[in-house]
């Protein structure tokens, strides 16, 4: 936990912050397509092994690429407004109205890729949580990349090789 994080927990055993009083990170790219900001709940209180974060999704703008984790589990949990879902496997794609109250699963594993869409004027505030698998391996099949997490590798998936291209 930095120094600046470090100021906003409170308590003997700095475990309690209050959501209000941490900074928001916007991001964003520069096409316009991807932006929100996100306070890092979790880094504040110096978690090891969960991540969480409040995110705000700007009106118009979309969550993150689409995306699914090979060893990572994702869950969300909706606080404010609306929001399209976008999730699909290699057969089946959709694409649902969230609200208030939902939540989203996305085990580790499964091939079910998501990104949160919101074409709504208001923003879009979502509760983000997940396990920090540092060894996940990520893809996304809009852009037909793979990231891999404990090297920051991140590559096109194809074309593949064989298995002893290379080797002499």
């Amino acid at each position: 936990m930095s120094q600046e994080e470090k100021q906003f927990a409170r308590g003997h055993f700095k475990n309690i912050v209050q959501h209000k009083d941490l900074p928001e990170r916007a991001w964003a790219r520069e096409t316009g397509k991807f932006g929100a900001g996100s306070k890092e709940v979790g880094s504040a209180l110096g978690t090891k092994d969960l991540g969480y974060c409040v995110v705000s999704l700007d009106p118009g703008r979309v969550s993150c690429p689409y995306h699914f984790h090979h060893t990572e589990e994702e869950m969300f949990f909706v606080l404010s407004g609306v929001a399209i879902l976008r999730q699909g496997d290699a057969d089946v794609e959709e694409q649902l109205e969230v609200t208030v109250g939902d939540f989203a699963s996305f085990p580790g594993g499964t091939g079910v890729a998501h990104q949160f869409i919101n074409k709504s004027e208001q923003p879009f505030v979502y509760l983000a949580v997940s396990n920090r698998v540092k060894a996940d391996v990520c893809e996304y099949p809009d852009s037909d990349k793979v990231a891999v997490r404990a090297t920051g590798l991140i590559l096109r998936r194809g074309p593949t090789l064989p298995y002893f291209d290379g080797e002499v």
